[in-house]
């Protein structure tokens, strides 16, 4: 019977699931888990302070009348047990202990794009770190403890906000919706997650070159922009070896605020009306609002980032990601050929 309860249990958590995910709600997941955790932990309550109590009463009954200690049999024919009270009851301490985990701990993330090659592949599985930049509620992401703030360099899991899942294409029409939602909804919040690296903070001037593809950083001081005697911060290529992985792409080293490689395809080229559009400074240049951030993939020519839909508000960030600790050799919406073995528990730069 209790296999029976479980394929009952697992039913009613996919109807609940599809049911949240069909008005689009972020974190989903969590909602979700949420819900089974507090049916089952009033279930586990009722059973162990109501049910259990009764039960042990009538049993210390029959047994003072009938002078001797019952059977399990003879206890079973007394006060039986429900199965499925007692099974639901018996998932509470597993679904407690993966409810805070996840949500206020760590939370597995896979890589399903080639964004953040070669920094992050395609099968790579991450560790993301939920309390490197304080605690937040895992429904809302309203923070209820302080932390440190995101710096540039990191590599962040965040919620995408709502413009950057426009499906019209790179574009005019896209960058001028993107700017109208980005502009008057700061803290819209899609139920997809994307996974950069942060380019620039709130006050900083970010400036992409869109013919060498190179960053430049005028950076912000105590949070605002810099107008004078301004620190900039150039970033430095240097080009690698012909990355086997990759061989249709020029891997470079790229020195900014932290050491790392990026893609480059050499036959990738740029029209302004993609990049999103800033009142008052030039195509492709931003100044990241306060409470924002500017991220990129290091995938430069293959990714949807910053640079097309605009900035990620802070609320938005789920985590650091902090470690890879698994890794299958696959390709996008194929099925997985291998292990990456020398991938597995490598940490991310």
């Amino acid at each position: 019977m209790s296999n029976l309860f479980f394929v009952i249990f697992l039913a009613v958590g996919f109807g609940i699931w599809k049911a949240l995910d069909y008005f689009q709600l972020p974190n989903t997941f969590s909602i979700l888990l949420l819900i089974l955790t507090t049916v089952s932990g009033v279930l586990w309550c009722y059973h162990r302070f109501v049910v259990m109590p009764k039960r042990q009463r009538k049993i210390a009954r029959a047994e003072q009348r009938s002078g001797q200690a019952l059977t399990d049999e003879e206890k079973a024919k007394i006060e039986p047990i429900s199965e499925g009270s007692e099974f639901l009851s018996s998932l509470f301490p597993v679904l407690a202990v993966v409810f805070f985990v996840r949500s206020f701990l760590f939370e597995p993330f896979q890589i399903p794009s080639g964004s953040m090659e070669s920094t992050l592949r395609v099968g790579d599985f991450l560790v993301v770190n939920k309390y490197a930049y304080g605690i937040k509620d895992p429904i809302f992401q309203n923070t209820i403890v302080a932390g440190d703030k995101p710096q540039r360099g990191d590599v962040i899991v965040f919620k995408a906000p709502e413009q950057a899942l426009l499906r019209t294409g790179l574009g005019a029409t896209r960058a001028a919706y993107a700017e109208n939602l980005a502009l008057t909804s700061k803290n819209n919040m899609s139920g997809v997650d994307y996974i950069k690296r942060i380019v620039g903070q709130g006050g900083d001037r970010v400036i992409f070159d869109m013919e060498q593809k190179t960053l430049q950083i005028v950076y912000s001081k105590e949070g605002k922009p810099c107008d004078v005697n301004c620190e900039t911060k150039t970033f430095e290529y240097s080009q690698n070896p012909t990355n086997p992985a990759f061989p249709n792409e020029l891997e470079l080293t790229e020195k900014g605020d932290v050491i790392h490689n990026v893609l480059i395809s050499p036959y990738r080229r740029y029209a302004g009306p993609e990049f999103f559009p800033q009142e008052g400074n030039p195509t492709a240049e931003w100044v990241v609002p306060e409470g924002q951030y500017f991220v990129m993939g290091d995938n430069r020519d293959h990714s949807d980032d910053s640079r097309f839909w605009g900035f990620v508000p802070e609320k938005n960030i789920v985590g650091k990601a902090t470690y890879i600790w698994m890794s299958l050799e696959k390709e996008p919406n194929e099925w997985p050929t291998g292990l990456r073995f020398e991938r597995f528990f490598t940490a991310i730069k």
